[in-house]
Parts: C-alpha cells; sequence; structure tokens
C-alpha cells in the first residue's frame, strides 16, 4: 500500500541503491582477538567481544577461509543465538532486531526471521541457517560445522 512507504523506506531503499549500508543496518564485527577456531568449535571470548556481555549486543564473525558470515548475538540473560547472516533471497545482509526477537533482510525483500532461522515473512527461497551455541565461563561456543 502506498501509505505504509516512509520516509525510512526510501532512506534504506536509496541507500541500497547506491551500494552503501544504511547506519540501522551496520552491525560491528567482533575483534579478530576476540575469535578462536577449534576444529568444528568457533569461541568467542566475551571480555574481548564486549558488544556481546550486554543483553541486546550482536556481532558478525566473518571468515571467507571457512565461508562463515555469521550474525551472533546476546538474545536474553544466559542466551546467545547464531545465525547466518546472509538472507536466502539475493545475499543481501540480515540485521539483529533485539525487540522483536528477530533477523531482518536489508534489501527491499525486508525478509524476518525468528532466532531459529525460521522465515517469518518475506520473498525468499527458506531459513537461515543456525547453529548450537552454548556459554562456557567468559566464552560463547558455536558448533559452526553442525546445524542446529
Amino acid at each position: 500500500m502506498a501509505g505504509e512507504f516512509g520516509r525510512r523506506d526510501l532512506l534504506q531503499g536509496s541507500l541500497a541503491f547506491m551500494g552503501a549500508a544504511p547506519l540501522c543496518c551496520v552491525t560491528p564485527e567482533a575483534p579478530s582477538e576476540a575469535v578462536s577456531f577449534d576444529g568444528p568449535v568457533l569461541r568467542l571470548d566475551l571480555n574481548r567481544a564486549r558488544e556481546l556481555r550486554r543483553v541486546g549486543g550482536v556481532v558478525t564473525v566473518v571468515n571467507a577461509e571457512r565461508k562463515l558470515n555469521l550474525l551472533v548475538a546476546h538474545a536474553e540473560k544466559g542466551r546467545y543465538v547464531a545465525l547466518d547472516r546472509v538472507c536466502t533471497h539475493g545475499g543481501a545482509m540480515c540485521v539483529y532486531n533485539h525487540k522483536r526477537q528477530s533477523l531482518r533482510c536489508t534489501s527491499l525483500n525486508h525478509a524476518e526471521y525468528d532466532l531459529n532461522g525460521t522465515l517469518l515473512h518475506g520473498r525468499t527461497h527458506g531459513n537461515l541457517r543456525a547453529y548450537a551455541v552454548r556459554v562456557r565461563g567468559e566464552r560463547v561456543e558455536i558448533e559452526w560445522e553442525r546445524r542446529s
């Protein structure tokens, strides 16, 4: 509907068209010193990835060699989630929305996924991959080679 298209939609669409990510859609990357790999396990040191210490915090982990582009979020006290960050529709990036407890595609498609990676709405080609996550002391561990 024409009345549902607002200023924010226009700005986001214009920036996307020009190849720039709008500020609302930029997720910080985890510092390289916070990320380590041990076989099938990715570890994030919470003392170095400080964004993840607070509920609502989010970081990305990008590793081209392992073909990883993850979004890791502190969804609620004691609960972290890790999902593929690339939308299944056209490869646009997804961002975390803490209030809605979901991920949203930054393209004009605006597909939305729950924190299990299940598509809630939008024209796309399936769900996002979600990964098993556990907290061990001051570390978040993600089983990146297996699907949860």
